[in-house]
């Protein structure tokens, strides 16, 4: 018995019902009373190439499931006089209904692309072609083809290919299980279940290797599979579960796995795929004003090639160049010869040592501007710029090790436009600025790069890093030792700096007499009010230097012990050779029977150094 397969339909692809009264009749009306056309929007159907033999009425039971429905494909179709007699090579339009049968409408095709409806020779395919099982497509140098299955499924064939489609003798569920033999290059297939039919069950076939590939719980069967140069093939599994046989030997091989088959098997043992490629240069979205504009990105640990590809539409299916690295070449940059003015998409993929691909990474969006090449010469595009904390000191810019710097982009009308800026230290090219300066001189400059093979030499900026922070001194004297350091009367009251505490002026609690300030200590009792000098108190002095005195007073630091009092004065001072000396901090806290002066000591280009000075009663 003859078996048809079983249809799954759904309306939204179906051509209105027949007109009442139209009997169900195995002829048409006559030819000088044909059918009134169906329009269907061109995606709604699919292009078939009759072969020998076909009539209308088997094309309907091999497309919707029965014979009696090929008035539907009459509609579409009402030139044909006599359904039944209908010349080999004619190309007749079919509904694209949802379907578990074999066939599959190209969809997307790029440059040279040729198909085989068996057995019709081969010739330049179209978009709207279906083929069904012992059809081929062939595509040729930067050439692919993208084709979707009646069932969902998606196969994308990249350049240099030659794939065919055939009915696997399995069933799943009860309906056939298309088969795909990849004779030469690579393909891609993208499965995913779907309400309306059965999750997709696909066998790939490369040479002696068998694969089967299914979705899983996460989703979509997504696998890749291609034939080496030298006959082995190559499965890897993106998504989905896969079976593969070979040699007499099975594995599994999961979501994010792959394996090499030897010509004659058995398979290896599976191993992960390499991840996605991070892209660089261009940023998606990116504008670029030339057709060989420059492509970046980063390398992936364990990758021994790349794949980079070139396209019309995110997944690929137009394929517009394409690379394929040579064993070996790690190279991260790669320059197409001649792109066109479009906007187009990019992605790149890593290869593994064994020759399998990683995943590919996300396409980016790049539209190309201009269909002339790089020129390799540009204006100059900015200035460098160095940022933080920064002084000049006659004429050397003196910054801190933190300093940053940039390249402020030219504001002239008609500058080329820049895609980035690749730094000079000390006339070395760098990946990036330093986070943080060495001690010492720096030229930094940068060229300039507009991502189409131009550059530019941005001027350097010289400057020198102070790394480090003021010397602290201090020296116990009286006040004849310092006569020549103590500030006349009118400078003294710069000495009190208007911090305050608990609501008054610091110089309740630190007095300054003659310009030397009265350290506050809680066991000087002459003091008119005590509890205000217990507390902790805080001054900052805009002076390279600061006196202080502490009656009946022992002080005590960097391990040396000497004596306060009414004519011995404590002398604290800040020597910087870079920036300079911006300002000195002093502090006082409480430690048992102790006071603890803490010192801080600030250049002008945030350098800080500290030092704790220890006073207790006595001396």
């Amino acid at each position: 018995m003859n078996r048809r397969p079983t249809a799954l339909l759904f309306a939204l692809l179906l051509a209105p019902l027949l007109a009442a009264g139209l009997s169900a009749q195995s002829r048409p009306a006559a030819p000088s009373q044909p059918a009134a056309p169906t329009t269907l929007p061109p995606e709604a159907t699919g292009w078939h190439t009759v072969r020998p033999g076909e009539t209308l009425r088997g094309i309907a039971a091999q497309f919707l499931g029965s014979q009696e429905r090929w008035p539907e494909i009459h509609r579409l179709n009402p030139g044909i006089a006599d359904p039944d007699r209908i010349a080999p090579g004619l190309r007749i339009r079919i509904p694209s209904v949802l379907s578990s049968f074999p066939a599959a409408r190209l969809n997307l095709l790029s440059r040279e692309v040729e198909d085989q409806p068996s057995p019709i020779p081969w010739h330049s395919a179209q978009v709207g072609d279906v083929l069904v099982e012992r059809d081929g497509v062939r595509t040729h140098r930067k050439s692919s083809a993208e084709m979707q299955f009646l069932d969902g499924a998606r196969l994308t064939v990249t350049e240099d290919s030659l794939i065919f489609l055939h009915r696997s003798g399995n069933t799943l569920r009860g309906t056939p299980k298309k088969s795909i033999e990849i004779v030469q290059g690579q393909a891609e297939l993208d499965a995913r279940s779907g309400s309306a039919a059965p999750a997709p069950e696909v066998e790939i076939v490369v040479g002696t290797t068998r694969a089967t590939s299914r979705p899983d719980s996460q989703g979509a069967a997504r696998t890749r599979a291609r034939k080496a140069d030298e006959g082995s093939a190559k499965l890897m599994a993106y998504g989905g579960d896969s079976e593969v046989e070979a040699g007499g030997a099975k594995v599994a091989v999961k979501r994010g796995m792959g394996t090499s088959v030897a010509p004659q098997g058995p398979p290896s043992p599976p191993e992960p795929l390499l991840p996605a490629v991070v892209l660089g240069e261009p940023a998606s979205g990116a504008d670029r004003a030339c057709a060989n504009p420059g492509l970046s990105w980063t390398a992936v640990p364990q990758a021994d090639s790349y794949i980079v590809e070139v396209c019309r539409d995110p997944g690929c299916g137009t394929l517009v160049d394409r690379h394929v690295g040579a064993p070996g070449d790690t190279a991260t940059a790669w320059r197409p010869a001649a792109l066109p003015v479009a906007e187009l998409y990019w992605r790149v993929t890593a290869r593994s040592r064994s020759g399998l691909d990683g995943y590919p990474s996300e396409a980016a969006r790049l539209r190309v501007t201009s269909d002339r090449p790089g020129t390799g010469e540009i204006a100059a595009a900015g200035a460098i710029q160095v940022g933080g904390a920064q002084v000049r000191v006659g004429d050397r810019l003196i910054v801190s090790p933190t300093a940053t710097v940039t390249v402020v982009p030219a504001s002239e009308n008609g500058a080329a436009p820049v895609a980035g800026w690749q730094p000079m230290i000390g006339g070395r090219q760098e990946s990036a600025w330093p986070a943080t300066w060495t001690a010492g001189e720096h030229t930094a400059g940068a060229v300039a790069v507009d991502g189409c093979g131009g550059r530019a030499t941005i001027a350097t900026v010289t400057f020198v890093v102070d790394a480090a922070p003021p010397a602290i001194r201090w020296e116990v004297g009286d006040r004849a030792t310092f006569s020549d350091r103590l500030a006349p009367d009118s400078e003294r009251d710069r000495r009190r700096l208007p911090d305050r505490h608990d609501g008054k002026s610091a110089r309740y609690a630190w007095p300054s007499r003659a310009g030397v300030w009265q350290l506050p200590v809680p066991w000087d009792h002459d003091r008119d009010e005590p509890k205000i000098a217990q507390l902790p108190v805080t001054v900052t002095s805009d002076h390279p230097q600061a006196f202080f005195v502490a009656p009946s007073t022992t002080l005590e630091a960097d391990g040396k012990e000497t004596r306060l009092g009414e004519k011995r004065i404590l002398w604290v001072a800040a020597e910087d050779a870079g920036a300079g000396v911006d300002r000195l901090i002093f502090h006082t806290r409480t430690e048992q029977d102790r006071v603890v002066l803490e010192v801080e000591a600030w250049d002008l280009v945030g350098n800080v150094s500290k030092k704790e000075i220890t006073l207790r009663q006595g001396g």
